[in-house]
């Protein structure tokens, strides 16, 4: 498994604007893929509620020299 983060861009139209600009939020996923981090992300329930988009996805495997990696508990 590899840790991807995925920024997602969605219209709100209950912020200030009602819905004129758009807002952009990041998920953190654990997937073997980056096609399977997509599909994971879209079954979100705020993915869905929001009407949410992929605007780009990004594998995380290293911070700041460190390497990030996943143990599953």
């Amino acid at each position: 498994m590899k840790l991807y983060q995925i920024h997602t861009g969605f219209y709100d139209p209950k912020d200030a604007s009602g819905g004129f600009y758009e807002g952009h939020t990041n998920f953190f996923v654990c997937a073997k893929d980056a096609p399977a981090a997509r599909k994971k992300v879209k079954l979100k329930k705020e993915f869905k509620k929001y009407k949410m988009h992929i605007d780009g996805i990004q594998l995380i495997s290293e911070i700041d020299g460190y390497k990030v990696s996943l143990n599953k508990d």
